[in-house]
């Protein structure tokens, strides 16, 4: 059932259509990204929270285990920076990282404007699984107490009919996004156990049929956290840590 609700959403939202099997060049040992197909999917949008898109925002859609909602505004700093800007200027740094080592990237908005809203997170999924994307990444920042800090990932939980084709595939990315962004020098999560969080109630995850992670960088409540997200040097750092991650995964290592 997910896979016919999300190719008929994909279809109707994309005009891009999957790269042939010719195009994907294989990637060669030292060159793990080489001819890989990755989706970047910032999460959120400015616009969420504009008024004139509240009837989009109130779409709602059953994900597998609960209904929930088209998307939501996302946190932000004490300071009033918003995740959706970071995390769009993250996957725009992160996309140059991984296309100067050989991979093909799409992202999932191609703004971040209070006049833009969403996508939905179901329609996120819809266009890796129209892609055929090797692995969808979700870049996100969490909003949790000041003293919390560090990246976490998480992972689908087992929902028969639903993940249960894909589950395994998530947590080997989970994992060895965690592995390499830990050697690369990420923060590891203080507040989540082994920096791995298992969700039945995420949409995207629940929606997409190829390897997905959504990947929490940091604490944008914490303060030495907020300063580096703020800062054009942060954000180059959490782009380098993720694309770690996603080379340890496609090394296999």
């Amino acid at each position: 059932m997910k896979r016919v609700i999300a190719g008929l959403v994909a279809a109707g939202l994309l005009l891009m259509a999957p790269a042939p099997a010719s195009a994907r060049v294989p990637s060669a040992p030292d060159q793990p990204l080489a001819g890989k197909l990755i989706l970047l999917d910032p999460g959120h949008q400015l616009g969420n929270s504009n008024p004139k898109f509240a009837k989009k925002m109130a779409q709602k859609k059953f994900n597998g285990s609960i209904v929930k909602g088209c998307n939501t505004t996302g946190t932000a700093t004490n300071k009033g920076f918003p995740e959706a800007t970071f995390t769009w200027r993250v996957a725009k740094r992160l996309k140059r990282i991984l296309e100067a080592q050989g991979a093909r990237v799409e992202m999932t908005r191609t703004t971040n404007s209070y006049d833009d809203w969403g996508p939905c997170v179901w329609d996120r999924a819809g266009m890796a699984n129209s892609l055929k994307a090797d692995v969808m990444l979700s870049i996100h920042a969490d909003g949790a107490s000041a003293r919390s800090k560090g990246f976490f990932a998480i992972a689908p939980g087992l929902i028969k009919g639903w993940t249960d084709d894909v589950v395994k595939k998530d947590r080997r990315l989970a994992t060895a996004m965690i592995a390499g962004m830990a050697a690369a020098g990420a923060t590891p999560s203080n507040y989540v156990s082994k920096q791995l969080m298992i969700s039945r109630t995420t949409t995207g995850l629940n929606f997409s049929n190829v390897p997905t992670v959504t990947i929490e960088v940091g604490n944008m409540r914490n303060a030495a956290e907020a300063a580096r997200m703020s800062s054009s040097s942060g954000q180059r750092q959490y782009a380098q840590w993720l694309a770690a991650g996603l080379d340890r995964f496609f090394a296999g290592r």
